[in-house]
């Protein structure tokens, strides 16, 4: 027996994933700067690549906020409101009457992650509070998630529809040879 899962659990999924995608960019974009120090300043006294290294902690910290923040922002304007992890579940950001999002709306979206971040994470709880259940990303750019309208469209993978398709043309074959006989 299938369940469907809520819009908010997926939500829930979809911005995990989203998150350990720039997490784990972030982690490979510090080992490969770690490793640029100790190629390129070797001649260097070793007490400058220690500090330069002992540094990684804050750079890693603003690398971290500039990819989450180019990641969301840039994801959500261009594929006009999917992240790999809305994709990867089926949902898309939309304007209320349908429309694409813009530029400003998608960085309105990533502010309030931001926002979210910075007072505890607690605001990231505002979905399960709100009866709409709108998160504070939704209020500040004034959007809605919904479900993908390709989603909504056909499920499945491209080879189960090119066969239901298939199928259903070798049923109206078969309908027509009958009709004619």
């Amino acid at each position: 027996m299938k369940t469907e899962i809520s819009i908010l659990k997926k939500r829930v999924y979809a911005f995990t994933a989203d998150l350990g995608i720039v997490v784990v960019t972030n982690y490979f974009l510090m080992a490969a700067f770690s490793q640029f120090v100790h190629t390129v300043f070797f001649h260097f006294p070793f007490n400058v690549q220690l500090f330069l290294i002992n540094k990684m902690a804050v750079m890693s910290s603003i690398s971290l906020m500039s990819l989450t923040f180019a990641y969301f922002s840039l994801f959500y304007f261009v594929t006009n409101g999917r992240t790999m992890g809305k994709t990867l579940f089926g949902l898309q950001v939309k304007n209320h009457d349908g429309s694409e999002l813009t530029l400003q709306q998608s960085m309105l979206r990533s502010l309030a992650y931001f926002t979210c971040a910075i007072t505890g994470s607690f605001l990231f709880a505002l979905s399960y509070i709100r009866k709409d259940e709108k998160s504070l990303a939704d209020v500040f750019s004034g959007t809605v998630v919904g479900v993908d309208a390709f989603e909504e469209k056909a499920q499945g993978t491209e080879f189960q529809l090119s066969l239901l398709e298939a199928q259903n043309t070798y049923e109206d074959s078969e309908y027509e040879q009958d009709k004619a006989a």
